[in-house]
């Protein structure tokens, strides 16, 4: 009895899962502002989190400016936490390498929590420009809780290496946050 229960709940999670919907993509991509300005508002009360790398790609086309700012909103608004993983690999990708602040941005602003992947931070602070770095510094300053000890002792390794050869800007944010995470 257990056992069909079980296979009854798994049944029902899988019919669950979100998908999305085909039209809400097509939108997406028109070129009519207002069908695109109505899908960003169609996802926006749907909550699904499987459209994140598709805003990534429309934002990372150069849409125009209140699409791009809606899309930024809506990002900056994602509350969902499996979503988190969805913001790393676009981080990590370099295809989206041209709104990488816009991402970060949207990182620091929807308050999710990234304490798991300061590394991944870190490294955006040692290797990219000032904007990045701030952005990068930002999420981090703003972190609730503090990862793992394991991974404080990586980030503190990898800052401590990089203090060398960092400039001047990047050496004090990589000193603010040896601050925050002793």
């Amino acid at each position: 009895m257990f056992i069909q229960k079980l296979k009854k709940r798994n049944k029902n999670l899988i019919m669950n899962q979100e998908k999305i919907d085909e039209q809400v993509k097509k939108n997406l991509f028109s070129a009519k502002t207002d069908v695109v300005i109505s899908a960003l508002e169609a996802i926006q009360k749907k909550g699904n989190k499987l459209y994140i790398p598709i805003l990534f790609d429309l934002l990372n086309s150069s849409p125009e400016p209140e699409i791009e700012t809606e899309i930024k909103n809506l990002l900056g608004t994602v509350k969902d936490k499996e979503s988190v993983n969805s913001f790393l690999r676009a981080l990590e990708n370099d295809k989206y390498k041209t709104i990488r602040k816009e991402i970060l941005t949207a990182c620091w602003q929807n308050g999710l929590d990234f304490s798991t992947f300061l590394p991944v931070f870190i490294d955006l602070i040692i290797n990219e420009d000032w904007e990045i770095a701030f952005e990068a510094f930002t999420i981090i300053d703003n972190l609730d809780f503090l990862p793992s000890a394991e991974i404080i002792k990586i980030s503190v390794d990898k800052i401590n290496e990089a203090l060398s050869f960092a400039n001047e800007q990047n050496k004090y944010f990589l000193n603010e946050i040896l601050l925050k995470l002793k």
